[in-house]
C-alpha cells in the first residue's frame, strides 16, 4: 500500500503545483487591481479631451464640462487648477464660463476631488460671466442695435438682452423714458414685453411717479401706448395717469408738466369721462388709507422679493431686493407720493402722507435720524407741508401725526416722529409736553407705549427737551428715566412659578433663550414686574396660580399698557409617568362549591362608584336605567379646560395684532419649545429688537436726565 502511494506522489505534486499556478493566475487582477489603477493610462476619450483644452479658452470651457459630464473630475480638477498659470485675461475667463452649464457647475462643486482652490477659481469665472451679462456698455448696444434693420445685428441683440434679465429690462426702461422717437420707442417696447412685461410696466410705472420730468413724460406715453383703446380704463397704469393729470408743477412755467398733463388729458378725450381733481384726491386718499392699513397689518415673514429703485439720475430703474413686508410700507409711501403731486393740502391728509413717507424710511434704515437726516426731512417734506397750513406750527404738527399714528398702531412713524423732535429756537420745549384741555401731551403718553422701542425714544426726545417747568405726566417720565437708567444688556421675561425646582429649570432655559429671567410667584406679583416698563420679550406662566386664574391673569397682563403686546406662554405639567401593574387575578381553582358561593356572596354586596350594590351593570331587569339613575356613565370629573389661546385672541386680538399672542403648551425642556412663540411674536413686530448698543445708548441718555 505504501509502494502505490510513493508511486503516485510526483504525478499528485505536480498536479497541486498546476493548481496553485492557476489560481495565483486566476486572482493576480483581484490582488493587484489598485496598482494598476494607479499605472494604467488613461481613457483615450480623456486624454484626448484634456490635451484640445490647450487650444483656447473657449476649447477649455468645453472641456470641463465634457469631463463633467464623463464623471472624470480628477481632469476637471487639472484643468481648473491649471487657469491661474494660463495668465488668462477677463474676456478670455468670460469665454471659459460661457461653455460650462449651471448644472455642471453645482456637479463640480460638490464633488469631493475638487480642491477649495479649484471651486473659487470656478466661482471667480461665473462672476465675470454674471457681470459681463449685465453690463450696462453691452446692454446699452444691443439696444441701439434693435432698432437697425438688418436682422443679422438685430438677432444677436435679442440673445444678448434675454441673457441680461432684469438689467435688460432696465436698459429698455431707460431708453425708452428718455426717446422721443416713436418707432424706436415701439421697437423698444416689443423687446420690453418679450423679456418680462408685468416687471416693465411697473418699471415704467415707478419712473413716471418719480422720475424727471422728462421722463416721467416719456413714461407716460409708454404706458399709455400700452394700454390703448378700451383697456385704458381697466389698466393698472390708470393711477399714474390720474396724477399726471392732476399733477402740481414746480415752476410756473413747466412745459414737462403741460405736456404730461395734455398727454394724460387725451386719455380721456374721446370717452368723454374725465374725472374731477376732487375725485382723483378721494380716489387716491383711499388708496394711501388702504395702503397704510396693510402695512400696519403685515407680517415680517422670511420672503424677498426683487423691486425697481429709481437710479441716481432719475431717469430709470435698477434692480433691488426687499423683503416682502417692506414692501407694504413701500406701497404705502408710492401712494403718498401721489398725494403730494396733486397738491392735497387738507391737514389730515398731509398727516397721513407724511406718516406714510416716515415710516417707510424708518423700516428701510431703523437707524434713521442722524442730524443730516433729519435736517433733510424737515427741508424737503415737513417746510413744504406746514407751509400750506395757515397757524399751525411744527410741534403741533408733529403730535397730532404721533397721536394719529398711535390709535393706528404704526411703530415705524411713531419712531420717525420721535427722532424729529429736538429743541427748536422759534419753538418752546413746553408746547412739546403741555396739551390743550385737560389730556396729557401725546410725547408723554407715548412714554407708556406697548412698543419698548417707542417709549424709550420718546423719554430721550423729553430728556433732549431738557423741560425746566412742571408738565402733566411728568412723575411718569421721570419713572421712565430711572427704569432707564438700569437697563442691562439683555432683556427680560418674566415667570410666574413657585415651585423650586421648576424655577431651576426655567431659569436654565431662559438663559439659553439670551433673556434675563425674573421669577414672581402670584399674578399680584407678575403685574407689579410688568408694570415698570423693562424691556420684555415674554410671559410664561403656569396654568393655576395661587391667587388668580389663568385667564384672569391675561386680563390682568393685557390692561397694562406697556405689557399688552408681550407674548404671554402659559404651561402645564407634563403628565406623570405612571407604570399601572395589572393587578393578579384571584385564583379560584381550588375552591369547592361551598366556598365559591361564599365568594361570589360577598362580591355581590360590594358597592359600585355610583354606589350601586354588585355594580349597575348586573342589576337584572333595568331596562331605561338613565331614566331611573341618570346619566351615571359621564366621568364629569374629567372636563375639557378652558382654551387660554382662543379666549386670548377673542377677547384681546381687537387691540393689537401682538396683543392675541397667547399661547398653551406643556412646560417646555429646551429652547426649541419656544422658538415658535418666539418666532410669531417677532414676525408682528416692524422695528428690530433693542440690541446691547441701544440699550447702552438709551442708559446714558437716562442717567443724564436725571443728573440734571
Amino acid at each position: 500500500m505504501s509502494s502505490v502511494i510513493a508511486r503516485f506522489f510526483p504525478a499528485t505534486a505536480l498536479l497541486v503545483a498546476v493548481l496553485l499556478c492557476t489560481g495565483l493566475r486566476a486572482q493576480e487582477p483581484l490582488t493587484q487591481s489598485v496598482v494598476e489603477r494607479m499605472i494604467q493610462p488613461r481613457d483615450p476619450a480623456v486624454e484626448q479631451t484634456i490635451l484640445r483644452a490647450q487650444r483656447s479658452p473657449a476649447d477649455l470651457g468645453q472641456s470641463i464640462s465634457a469631463l463633467t459630464r464623463m464623471g472624470q473630475f480628477e481632469g476637471v480638477e487639472q484643468l481648473l487648477s491649471s487657469i491661474e498659470g494660463r495668465k488668462f485675461n477677463e474676456q478670455q475667463k468670460i469665454e471659459v464660463a460661457e461653455q460650462i452649464t449651471g448644472a455642471e457647475r453645482l456637479r463640480i462643486v460638490d464633488n469631493e476631488n475638487i480642491s477649495p482652490q479649484s471651486v473659487v477659481a470656478l466661482d471667480g469665472l461665473f462672476d465675470l460671466h454674471r457681470k459681463n451679462l449685465i453690463s450696462p456698455a453691452r446692454l446699452a448696444q444691443a439696444v441701439d442695435l434693435l432698432t437697425q434693420q438688418d436682422a443679422d445685428q438685430t438677432l444677436p441683440a435679442i440673445r444678448t438682452l434675454f441673457s441680461g434679465g432684469e438689467a435688460s429690462t432696465a436698459a429698455l426702461v431707460h431708453a425708452i423714458v428718455t426717446t422721443t422717437d416713436a418707432s424706436k420707442r415701439d421697437k423698444w417696447l416689443r423687446a420690453m414685453i418679450q423679456i418680462d412685461e408685468q416687471s416693465g410696466v411697473e418699471a415704467l410705472r415707478r419712473v413716471a411717479l418719480y422720475g424727471t420730468e422728462a421722463a416721467r413724460t416719456g413714461a407716460l406715453t409708454a404706458l399709455i401706448r400700452l394700454s390703448p383703446g378700451a383697456n385704458i380704463a381697466t389698466s393698472p397704469s390708470m393711477t399714474e395717469i390720474l396724477t399726471a393729470l392732476y399733477r402740481r408743477s414746480g415752476t410756473a412755467n413747466d412745459p414737462s408738466a403741460d405736456n404730461a398733463a395734455s398727454l394724460a388729458a387725451s386719455v380721456f378725450k374721446n370717452s368723454g369721462r374725465r374725472p374731477s381733481r376732487a375725485a382723483v384726491i378721494e380716489l387716491l386718499r383711499a388708496q394711501l388709507a388702504q395702503d397704510t392699513r396693510l402695512a400696519n397689518l403685515s407680517a415680517r415673514g422670511f420672503g424677498r422679493a426683487e423691486v425697481w429703485v429709481m437710479n441716481p439720475e432719475l431717469d430709470g430703474v435698477k434692480a433691488q431686493r426687499m423683503p416682502d413686508w417692506m414692501l407694504r410700507f413701500r406701497d404705502a409711501a408710492d401712494a403718498a407720493a401721489r398725494l403730494v403731486a396733486i397738491g392735497d393740502d387738507d391737514v389730515r391728509s398731509v398727516t397721513a402722507q407724511l406718516s406714510a413717507m416716515i415710516a417707510y424710511t424708518v423700516v428701510a434704515d431703523p437707524d434713521w435720524g442722524s442730524t443730516d437726516q433729519v435736517a433733510a426731512f424737515r427741508r424737503d417734506s415737513l417746510s413744504p407741508a406746514l407751509a400750506t397750513m395757515d397757524d399751525m406750527s411744527a410741534a403741533e404738527f408733529i403730535l397730532d401725526a404721533l397721536s394719529i399714528a398711535s390709535e393706528s398702531d404704526n411703530d415705524p412713524a411713531m419712531l420717525g416722529w420721535l427722532r424729529l423732535i429736538s429743541p427748536q429756537a422759534d419753538i418752546s420745549s413746553m408746547s412739546w409736553l403741555v396739551s390743550s384741555g385737560t389730556d396729557v401731551s401725546p410725547l408723554v403718553m407715548a412714554v407708556d407705549n406697548a412698543s419698548p422701542q417707542i417709549r424709550y425714544e420718546a423719554a430721550a426726545a423729553i430728556a433732549r427737551l431738557a423741560p425746566s417747568q412742571p408738565y402733566a405726566g411728568s412723575n411718569r417720565v421721570l419713572d421712565r428715566w430711572e427704569q432707564m437708567s438700569l437697563l442691562t444688556s439683555r432683556a427680560t421675561a418674566i415667570v410666574l412659578e413657585n415651585r423650586p425646582e421648576v424655577v431651576a429649570e426655567l431659569e436654565l432655559l431662559i438663559n439659553q433663550a439670551g433673556l434675563a429671567a425674573q421669577f414672581v410667584s402670584s399674578v399680584a406679583g407678575l403685574q407689579a414686574v410688568a408694570a415698570e416698563g423693562e424691556d420684555m420679550r415674554l410671559i410664561l406662566s403656569k396654568r393655576q396660580p395661587t391667587d388668580a386664574s389663568a385667564i384672569e391673569m391675561i386680563d390682568v397682563v393685557r390692561r397694562i399698557r406697556v405689557a399688552r403686546d408681550v407674548p404671554i406662554v402659559i404651561y402645564s405639567d407634563p403628565p406623570p409617568q405612571v407604570v399601572t401593574l395589572a393587578e393578579p387575578e384571584e385564583d379560584l381553582s381550588g375552591l369547592n362549591e361551598a366556598e365559591l358561593q361564599a365568594h361570589a356572596d360577598a362580591e355581590a354586596i360590594k358597592r359600585d362608584r355610583f354606589g350601586v350594590l354588585g355594580g349597575l351593570d348586573n342589576v337584572k331587569g333595568v331596562v331605561h336605567r338613565d331614566l331611573l339613575y341618570g346619566d351615571l356613565d359621564v366621568d364629569h370629573t374629567a372636563g375639557e379646560p378652558l382654551d387660554l389661546s382662543w379666549a386670548g385672541e377673542r377677547r384681546w386680538g381687537d387691540e393689537s395684532l401682538r396683543a392675541g399672542l397667547i399661547s398653551e403648551l406643556v412646560r417646555p425642556r429646551s429652547i426649541a419649545g419656544l422658538y415658535d412663540v418666539l418666532r410669531d411674536s417677532r414676525s408682528r413686530q416692524h422695528l428690530p429688537p433693542l440690541s446691547p448698543i441701544d440699550r447702552s445708548r438709551y442708559r446714558q441718555i437716562a442717567e443724564q436726565a436725571l443728573a440734571l
